[in-house]
């Protein structure tokens, strides 16, 4: 009997670091059953992302290529029509890079592979660059086979209310697995011995890059506010980005170095949510952020701007605040929800099966999805 191939399915981004696609990406690869379906990756970056070695261990291949500029359309093109015609095998591409989609998956159509565009976020026009964004990205509604967005609002922003209606159009859940954010007292200890953080003391904290569409500024803001007007409270800012060093700086230039504490990189993310009392997240833009979900599988509070699409509500544990409220309303909130909750976290737990955000369920559809539609 001859042993069938997995079905080769092509995940684009830009670099295999922790941002949140990536990681979503990631937690939906160690479930695949890799007989079946085998991912491997094109990206963007001559970077040797996080990931990277975990991949090549899970047996999928990475390739590289140029970084998509705009001025350099027809030589990204014509890279992507090269790279496609060498790889027959590739059967799916699922691209989650959004300005150059329209071209790559244009290439990959036309080598007969089945395509689909995933929005992850919602962004906003703020600048020139935004504007570009939107005006390359605008064919791929008309050139992928399938749509994909993180939220309807994530749909709306990348493809129009118009395909969002359309059939071939489908929301696709920042899933998680709630089995490893189930809350521990004893993972909470250990995490909270490990950063010298006291049993008398809250810890607020944060989890994304840090990057403009997360808002560091409030997030440092209400840092500062949060540790200047309570003295049992330290903050933990976890995750890396082009404004890390600013950010460092600033913190040691105020002296707040030994209340704010900057993790960088952490692959321990379920470990942390159980050690935080709440979180914040006043983020600009959002599509709908995993680690809202993954807060609230942990029974995490979190307070969070509601620029963020209510859809990742999926527990009582959210607390909404508009960014134009100054940080004493948004503090009296995180402050408020980090008493109420320390010490009966276990209590608030809740079936995230039927969510729709566990990571057993979609995976599970994503592999027939992917079975059903490989040419």
């Amino acid at each position: 009997m001859v042993n069938k191939e997995p079905i080769r399915v092509l995940q684009v981004l830009h670099v295999m670091n922790r941002g949140g696609a990536e990681a979503m990406i990631m937690n939906l690869y160690r479930k695949m059953d890799r007989v079946k379906v085998q991912f491997d990756f094109l990206v963007h970056s001559q970077e040797e992302g996080v990931f990277e070695d975990e991949i090549r261990e899970m047996g999928g291949r990475i390739f590289r290529i140029q970084p998509f500029k705009g001025y350099n359309v027809f030589p990204y093109y014509r890279e992507c029509k090269v790279f496609f015609k060498v790889h027959p095998e590739i059967k799916v591409v699922h691209g989650h890079l959004g300005s150059c989609a329209a071209y790559y998956l244009k290439a990959a159509k036309e080598e007969g592979m089945f395509t689909i565009a995933h929005s992850h976020s919602t962004g906003v026009i703020r600048n020139f660059y935004d504007l570009s964004y939107k005006i390359f990205s605008f064919p791929t509604r008309y050139v992928a086979d399938q749509l994909f967005g993180c939220s309807t609002e994530a749909g709306i922003a990348r493809y129009g209310r118009k395909m969002v209606k359309n059939v071939k159009y489908s929301n696709f859940n920042n899933a998680v697995d709630s089995n490893l954010f189930h809350f521990s007292e004893e993972q909470r200890q250990l995490v909270r011995r490990s950063l010298n953080i006291s049993d008398d003391e809250l810890l607020i904290g944060t989890v994304g890059s840090i990057t403009s569409p997360k808002n560091p500024k409030r997030i440092f803001e209400l840092f500062r506010y949060l540790v200047l007007n309570n003295s049992n409270v330290k903050c933990l800012w976890v995750g890396t980005g082009e404004m890390e060093s600013y950010y460092r700086g600033l913190i040691k230039v105020e002296g707040l170095d030994n209340r704010i504490i900057m993790t960088g990189v952490r692959s321990d993310i379920s470990e942390i949510m159980h050690a935080l009392d709440c979180m914040l997240f006043p983020s600009l833009w959002e599509g709908l952020p995993v680690s809202v979900i993954e807060s609230q599988a942990a029974n995490l509070p979190t307070v969070l701007a509601d620029t963020i699409s209510r859809e990742v509500q999926i527990s009582d544990l959210l607390c909404w605040h508009n960014l134009d409220e100054d940080n004493a309303v948004w503090a009296a909130d995180v402050m408020r929800l980090a008493q109420t909750y320390r010490g009966h976290r276990d209590k608030y737990s809740f079936d995230m099966s039927a969510t729709g955000y566990d990571i057993n369920e979609t995976v599970r559809w994503l592999m027939n999805f992917y079975e059903k539609n490989a040419k």
